[in-house]
């Protein structure tokens, strides 16, 4: 019960957000908050690409700053049809939630590039990736959170609890009317 007046709590805050790029990033660090991600990036989808419209690193702003972790971060768009994890998601409209992205085994459709976290010095470990829709269920996004966290600090796989939390959120969150961006998605 907790969990879910947090939840409420949550969209009250994002239905009070004026603009779509503040609630989205609200969603994005309330969604780390609930299920302690370290990291997180929202996604939104423009025709065969998705562009980065909000990016979180804990670690990265600490040691780089706010403004070069968001140039680092945000700088290249995906292309759709890459075999990223938020492509697929995207795509597949499913949810991937990955203990750890080194690890995924080669018969799945997706991969990880490990290319930003070489550039960076950061190891990405677990990543929990869910599509963002709008109130007719179209997605137009996606919600990827990176490493959640033990009591110690240490990276660990997203637990069910924190899966059934974020869906939630995203599902009041697709009723909001700036849930969806302003250019409607293919």
């Amino acid at each position: 019960m907790r969990n879910q007046d947090e939840v409420e709590r949550i969209v009250r805050a994002l239905a009070a957000e004026p603009d779509a790029q503040g609630a989205l990033r609200l969603l994005l660090g309330e969604a780390r908050r609930l299920t302690r991600a370290e990291a997180g990036t929202v996604y939104l989808r423009e025709g065969d690409l998705l562009r980065f419209a909000a990016a979180q690193n804990d670690v990265l702003t600490a040691r780089l700053g706010d403004a070069e972790t968001q140039r680092r971060l945000t700088a290249e768009p995906l292309g759709l049809n890459d075999p990223s994890i938020a492509g697929y998601v995207a795509l597949t409209r499913g949810s991937v939630n990955i203990a750890d992205v080194y690890e995924i085994p080669l018969e799945r459709p997706y991969e990880f590039d490990r290319q930003l976290d070489t550039m960076n010095g950061y190891r990405t470990r677990s990543m929990l990736a869910m599509p963002i829709r709008d109130a007719r269920g179209n997605v137009f996004g996606v919600l990827q959170l990176i490493n959640a966290l033990s009591d110690a600090g240490a990276a660990v796989p997203f637990d069910a609890e924190s899966e059934a939390l974020v869906a939630s959120l995203l599902a009041h969150f697709a009723r909001l009317p700036h849930a969806a961006p302003a250019r409607p998605a293919d």
